[in-house]
């Protein structure tokens, strides 16, 4: 079976066409050729062959009533309302051409994500691996002190990487709040795992749909039981960090973990630098005492000597978004100029 890696737009306002273009290639970071059309004669006399190459024509609904489907046998069509404001139905008259239909003005985000459904009903659709111009760098925040800020860290640590490169933020806490995302249900962690073991060639697929893009940060809504994560053995989690390195979509992985995922000490060795937030207090610093005991007998000496750590006042929580943007770029830029075994220290 042949794979499919076009993408054809076609409508007769040029302005809407090249906008909807250029927000595909900005947020679909697939390997995807992206071609428009704003006429209809161009849109008949494209080649044959890539018209088979074609995941789906996105068409615009007066464009489809004068050109049909163009040859294409997959079409996407964007619904523009009558006078009334109500929406003519759409339907193919050939059993070998599938049409969908959605909205032409509405947010580009959801014609992305219809765009995207059909992509992951297709078989065919090519979800090769990307170039890596360079190495995923992983970053693991995790303290085995809880209610320390651990969250919030992780979560602008990642908006800030996100200015510089791509960022996937991931939360792998038993009992993750919402994280202030909306999403519709099903579409979190839980269902990129059930897919990626089921499907591993598209994970670049199934990560564009599952995830939601907030300012410069993809994150993957967390799961919504805590058994998900205890059900996922250690080498599926290895796996899914090697093949989410492979897709080359992302710069910087942000990992907000606990110790509940099997293999957590795997994950933490796969990380290029932890964050591990302490707190003052006695009960606080024997935690902290023991989990270095623990991880050490275990055999993970490499994981401490990678580890910095350091203290996350309450404070920071009253004082805004914009002192605790400052405080974390601050510990980031600090754990760039340490080694290792100095970091551990830091703070």
């Amino acid at each position: 079976m042949s794979k499919r890696n076009i993408i054809a737009v076609c409508d007769y306002e040029a302005n809407y066409c090249f906008r909807l273009d250029e927000y595909l290639r900005r947020n679909l970071k697939l390997p995807f050729r992206i071609v428009d059309f704003t006429n209809e004669e161009d849109l008949k006399s494209y080649d044959d062959e890539l018209k088979r190459q074609t995941i789906a024509l996105v068409v615009s609904q007066s464009v489809y009533e004068k050109a049909g489907d163009a040859g294409f046998d997959r079409l996407l069509v964007l619904e523009e309302p009558s006078k009334d404001g109500s929406y003519k139905t759409i339907e193919s008259q050939d059993d070998d051409v599938e049409i969908r239909s959605t909205p032409k003005y509405q947010s580009m985000d959801k014609i992305m994500q219809k765009l995207i459904d059909f992509c992951m009903d297709k078989p065919d659709t090519l979800s090769s691996k990307q170039r890596q111009d360079e190495k995923l760098t992983i970053y693991g925040v995790y303290s085995p002190v809880k209610r320390c800020g651990q969250t919030t860290f992780a979560r602008t640590l990642g908006e800030i990487l996100g200015r510089g490169g791509r960022t996937l933020y991931m939360n792998l806490e038993p009992f993750a709040t919402d994280l202030g995302i909306q999403k519709a249900p099903g579409q979190n962690l839980q269902d990129l795992l059930y897919h990626f073991v089921n499907d591993r060639q598209r994970l670049s697929l199934y990560l564009e749909r599952v995830c939601v893009k907030q300012g410069n940060l993809d994150i993957v809504p967390p799961a919504t039981s805590f058994l998900t994560l205890k059900g996922i053995e250690k080498e599926e989690w290895t796996h899914l960090i090697q093949e989410i390195e492979k897709t080359g979509l992302y710069k910087y992985l942000i990992l907000d973990l606990s110790e509940i995922a099997d293999g957590f000490t795997n994950i933490l060795s796969m990380c290029d630098r932890i964050f591990t937030i302490r707190r003052s207090d006695s009960q606080s610093l024997s935690k902290l005492e023991t989990y270095g005991k623990t991880i050490r007998l275990s055999g993970g000496g490499h994981i401490l000597d990678k580890s910095m750590v350091f203290d996350f006042p309450d404070s920071l929580m009253d004082a805004g978004s914009q002192a605790i943007e400052v405080y974390v770029s601050n510990v980031y830029e600090a754990s760039k100029e340490l080694s290792n075994k100095e970091a551990l220290n830091a703070s």
